[in-house]
């Protein structure tokens, strides 16, 4: 009698933890198509508000994680200052001043965190690059010693934005007045200049970001050129995609870009300029330039934007992202694949209805490239630059 009670109860047992863990698997897997696809987004929180106190911002900049996301160090550009925060927006603490000294920072504009801690400043008046621990002690600089802008191999004009390999071997920086990325090792040593100032493939105009995925390739965005560029992980360019306008392969007065976790980017996106729809938003394409949703509207509600600057991404899909016209971050999470939901936050609703995307080319090059079938798309770079100069010519 015992051995047979003994036998049911295992069994039970065994049954129980079965669908126990059944179940997670299809959570698990249901919450990672839901990120890794999903087309809504639903404003969470925001924190912020102008001024120099802690937690407080003068138009906030680029932002991102270390890599166990406990810290998210956000740049204070006209405080002169970076914070730290956790997820949920909540102060930890502070580094920098306004100055010309080690560690001193004047227009503090892009950051990277590498896989060590350390976070890499792209210092923008300054001209030049500083590292910091994970606490902020300066670490090195390298770039312009005398804060005046150059265009000789090494130095910078208005340097945007930096990105540390995975393998903390180098140090890419988007030179943007001087419409190149300039590589460099760890310890500050120039190596070589990648582009130069053009709107053909490989050319840039006003880089502003640098972001490396999973496989080492590069993109960048250009605002002169108003679109992104991929590139392998020798720099030779892969794909573009991206014009002046409104659509939802456009952009207009582009801001920065960031990667997901499965290589999606997301681009902020103002449309701030003259003949464009007055309609800040955030757009978010796979890793081939395939538009796959957008959202965002302007005003000072929940959810809305007035100038949004940067963006990062974290693990989970919830994306912050900085205005620097609202000196707040907001933040968003994935929420579904398809359909409506209106999520009601602080007395506001807000409506996330997204459209389907529409059949539209995300790719000049795609329409020109050879098709080859069952085989690795190929772009044939070539075609897009004898497209720019018909267009010149007209």
């Amino acid at each position: 009698m015992n051995s047979s009670t003994d036998t049911k109860r295992l069994f039970i047992l065994f049954f129980t933890i079965s669908v126990s863990l059944l179940l997670i698997v299809l959570l698990t897997i249901g919450t990672v198509n839901a990120f890794e696809n999903a087309t809504e987004y639903k404003f969470v929180k925001k924190w912020g508000g102008a001024g120099s106190g802690d937690g407080q911002f003068l138009r906030p900049h680029d932002l991102d994680f270390n890599k166990e996301e406990t810290v998210l160090y956000i740049v204070d550009r006209d405080g002169s200052r970076i914070q730290a925060f956790d997820k949920d927006g909540k102060f930890l603490f502070k580094f920098g001043e306004d100055g010309t000294g080690d560690g001193q920072m004047h227009i503090p504009y892009g950051i990277d965190v590498d896989k060590e801690g350390n976070i890499w400043l792209a210092d923008r008046a300054n001209d030049r690059v500083q590292e910091f621990d994970s606490k902020g002690k300066f670490i090195l600089k390298f770039g312009n010693v005398n804060g005046v802008p150059s265009a000789e191999e090494g130095k910078f004009d208005n340097p945007r934005h930096v990105a540390v390999s995975k393998d903390l071997k180098y140090v890419y920086v988007a030179d943007s007045k001087n419409n190149r990325i300039s590589q460099f090792d760890t310890k500050g040593n120039y190596i070589k200049s990648i582009g130069q100032l053009g709107n053909k493939s490989g050319d840039f105009n006003l880089p502003t970001t640098i972001e490396i995925d999973s496989k080492g390739n590069f993109f960048v965005n250009e605002r002169g050129n108003e679109r992104i560029q991929k590139f392998d992980s020798n720099w030779k360019p892969i794909l573009m995609w991206g014009a002046k306008g409104s659509g939802d392969n456009q952009f207009c007065h582009m801001e920065h870009i960031a990667l997901d976790k499965y290589d999606n980017v997301y681009v902020t996106d103002p449309q701030s300029d003259p003949g464009c729809s007055q309609q800040p938003r955030v757009l978010k394409f796979d890793n081939e330039g395939k538009f796959i949703t957008k959202w965002g509207s302007f005003g000072k509600g929940d959810g809305q934007f007035q100038d949004p600057e940067h963006l990062a991404v974290d693990s989970e899909g919830n994306v912050y992202i900085s205005d620097r016209k609202r000196d707040d971050i907001q933040k968003f999470s994935p929420i579904s694949e398809t359909g409506e939901q209106s999520v009601n936050m602080s007395n506001t609703k807000i409506s996330t209805k997204i459209e389907t995307p529409k059949e539209t080319n995300t790719n000049v090059l795609l329409d020109i490239a050879p098709k080859p079938s069952n085989t690795t798309k190929k772009i044939d770079t070539k075609a897009w630059d004898n497209l720019m100069q018909q267009k010149q010519n007209k």
